[in-house]
């Protein structure tokens, strides 16, 4: 679910200390601290860039990303710092959004941080790193291995991704937040009369409904099924015909937080009615069943396909099932036959189904889900 990206975040900016109290973030610092120890961990560094990867450094310090740069969250037993790419003129904007004290910007994250950990001499030791062997450009990582020769290098991405992946009851309302939107901008694609039916006014449609309500950060794909060779894809100056399918696919971040929905729209002369589902509503129903609390997501993902395989739907596969989200549009657990452990209380996920249809060549629906203790919650929907 790639989308085109801008070079400047332009989305609203805030922290509300009401929805994420400072307490949230010392309670996951307390907590990772606690699985440092365990593992004897003496400092963690947590990498994220630009606008899809920025969870690991935002999960510890709330503070995202506005241009597409790198962020650093260190973490020793004691204290923890953040580090962004960017001039210091950025510092008063970053300090209202984290509660991090000791927040610096720099040109080069990498030496600065080498320079800080030899200052406060907690190298050579047993440093984790999480997120930099993945998206860390190749020269800063070298920079930074370098400082690192005399220390113990251990993996902190299973660490972090297990945190990110059980939600508190803080991060799911922020996740129904974001889902709200979504929900917002399919009312309006249904209920909107549109004096010029092409994709870019209706992706302008979804930016402005978005932004109204509060939104981070919006992407948006769109597919015409009744294409020779259609897949989901960025709004082009591309006219709507009369009758033509067209399939959204649209995700909203609110405070950091994100959803997504997909919905087959059928455009009419000045509006757009949505796609009778039929079977595939009646499937849709049956994969979300499966998702049950407490069973595995390997038993999930088998059962789903077994009703898959076993129904007259021309289903695809193309778009993955589904997989959790929060702080990225990808996070643990996907959704798939060798996935490891179980539903629990705390995930967010989304469910996906796509299919082709012979007259109106294809159809796609995705709602973004929570676990909570009654079940699995729908909440674009």
């Amino acid at each position: 679910m790639e989308t085109m990206q801008p070079t400047l975040r332009n989305g609203r900016n805030v922290w509300n200390p009401i929805n994420m109290p400072v307490c949230e973030f010392r309670e996951r610092v307390t907590l990772l601290r606690k699985r440092m120890a365990e593992e004897g961990i003496d400092v963690l560094l947590a990498y994220g860039n630009a606008f899809n990867d920025y969870g690991n450094p935002c999960y510890l310090s709330n503070y995202v990303i506005r241009l597409p740069r790198g962020a650093l969250a260190v973490l020793t037993r004691s204290e923890i710092s953040l580090f962004f790419e960017g001039a210091s003129r950025g510092l008063p904007s970053a300090r209202k959004t984290t509660w991090v004290e000791d927040v610096r910007a720099c040109p080069d994250i990498s030496r600065e941080c080498a320079k800080y950990l030899k200052e406060k001499s907690v190298i050579p030791s047993v440093v984790a790193l999480a997120g930099l062997e993945e998206l860390m450009p190749h020269y800063q990582l070298k920079i930074l291995k370098e400082a690192f020769h005399d220390c113990t290098i251990k993996d902190a991405d299973p660490i972090l991704k297990r945190m990110r992946m059980i939600k508190s009851p803080r991060e799911c309302d922020q996740v129904r937040r974001a889902s709200r939107i979504i929900k917002r901008i399919f009312e309006v694609i249904a209920h909107r009369t549109f004096p010029k039916m092409s994709e870019r006014l209706l992706e302008a449609v979804i930016y402005r409904e978005a932004r109204l309500e509060g939104a981070e950060d919006v992407r948006v794909l769109i597919a015409k099924p009744q294409d020779a060779q259609w897949a989901l894809r960025p709004a082009d100056d591309a006219p709507l015909g009369l009758g033509e399918t067209v399939i959204i696919y649209t995700a909203a971040a609110y405070e950091r937080y994100w959803s997504e929905g997909l919905r087959t729209f059928v455009a009419k002369e000045t509006s757009f009615v949505e796609h009778g589902l039929g079977e595939i509503e009646t499937l849709y129903g049956s994969v979300v069943g499966h998702m049950e609390v407490g069973k595995s997501i390997a038993q999930s993902y088998q059962e789903v396909m077994e009703d898959l395989t076993k129904s007259r739907i021309d289903y695809l596969l193309e778009y993955g099932l589904g997989e959790g989200l929060g702080l990225s549009l990808r996070e643990w657990p996907v959704i798939h036959e060798g996935a490891k452990g179980e539903l629990k209380e705390g995930m967010c996920f989304t469910i996906r189904v796509a299919a082709k249809e012979k007259i109106r060549g294809g159809v796609i629906v995705g709602n973004t889900f929570c676990v909570s203790k009654t079940g699995v919650e729908w909440l674009t929907t």
